[in-house]
């Protein structure tokens, strides 16, 4: 186990920079969840931490050392890829220990690192088939169990669940949670799902543009996002945004008049914010529940049944809309109008430029 840490980081490709001075401090053992939408930078970073892609600038620590100018091999870690990339020729058995043999590891020592892997994987009765006999669940266990044998400083993972169906990537991120608390290994893991890094990580790094925004635990990354973008893309259904004026402030509760009617308030601690102060209020789903006097009005665009949910879409004037997450037997038809309040607690506002300036407290 190492730590891993990114100090300065660049990548360019010609005059076009893809990775913007990234300072990151992944500790021993963490499992921390690179996440971004797609072209956002991480899979370059995974693959410059992996040494498969070369260092514009800043460094790369393993361990406390400078990797900058190691071999992939020289440091040390094993990385796990979309596509499973076993050899179709070999069973289970070889594809794991492949890495071994060309390590000329002693065949006791090799066959004692497959046999614990394939323990930890549940691949005890099926390290005698070839790869066309697993389904795609095994066979990114298998990918998992190739890394595990080699005993590495950290495992790199690179988007590893997205080629599995739904049903599949549930149970595949309940496996690598548990294979994360049993090995204890310091584990950096790639996806553009904002749920899967929720659900795994232990901090998240969200990242937008080759830019680090923001670097925190995945409660604080939902209840104190830094700015609007880490807030809308953090959160599924993600953040409801309405444009309003700060109508009054005072003793720790901002009270906010919508752009389209209404008004609302938020919890926002000892920080001023001046009447008149244009703001974009977020609000999250859950946070809205059905009230006679609501304040906030429209007219219902879609209805989503979900079983134990319902999602809610509703139009707020000419160019606003919302969505509220609601219990599954909540019924409304289209056209309807409805009214909701929302918990101080689960507002939080941005300035013009979407950084935020107030959050409610949980």
């Amino acid at each position: 186990m190492a730590a891993v840490s990114l100090r300065g980081l660049k990548k360019n490709f010609g005059a076009v920079s893809v990775i913007k001075d990234v300072d990151l401090e992944i500790g021993d053992g963490e499992f921390v969840v690179l996440v971004g939408p797609s072209g956002c930078g991480k899979s370059t970073i995974l693959r410059m931490v992996a040494g498969l892609e070369a260092i514009s600038g800043g460094e790369v620590r393993i361990g406390g050392e400078v990797v900058n100018d190691m071999s992939p091999k020289e440091r040390n870690i094993a990385m796990v890829f979309q596509s499973y990339a076993l050899y179709p020729h070999m069973t289970v058995r070889e594809n794991m220990g492949f890495s071994l043999r060309l390590a000329r590891a002693p065949r006791a020592e090799a066959a004692a690192k497959i046999k614990r892997a394939a323990d930890i994987l549940g691949l005890g009765e099926l390290l005698e088939r070839k790869p066309r006999e697993l389904s795609g669940g095994q066979r990114q266990r298998v990918a998992m169990g190739r890394a595990i044998v080699r005993d590495p400083a950290a495992f790199l993972f690179d988007e590893p669940l997205s080629n599995l169906d739904a049903a599949l990537r549930v149970q595949m991120r309940v496996e690598l949670a548990e294979l994360h608390n049993r090995l204890g290994s310091t584990m950096i893991y790639v996806t553009h799902d904002q749920v899967e890094a929720m659900t795994l990580a232990q901090k998240i790094a969200v990242f937008n543009q080759g830019r680090l925004e923001q670097f925190a635990t995945p409660a604080d990354l939902y209840n104190r996002p830094r700015n609007l973008f880490v807030a809308r893309f953090i959160g599924s259904p993600q953040m409801n945004v309405l444009q309003g004026r700060v109508k009054a402030a005072r003793d720790g509760r901002v009270a906010v008049s919508l752009a389209h009617g209404g008004e609302i308030a938020v919890e926002s601690g000892p920080l001023p914010l001046a009447p008149g102060q244009p703001v974009q209020v977020g609000i999250r789903p859950e946070a809205l529940a059905p009230a006679d006097e609501g304040a906030l009005v429209g007219s219902v665009r879609l209805v989503e049944y979900l079983g134990g949910l319902t999602m809610v879409h509703v139009a707020h004037g000419a160019e606003e809309s919302f969505v509220v997450q609601l219990p599954g037997d909540f019924r409304a038809g289209l056209g309807d109008t409805v009214r909701f309040d929302a918990a101080a607690s689960g507002v939080h506002l941005f300035d013009a430029g979407g950084l935020l300036v107030a959050a409610g407290t949980r």
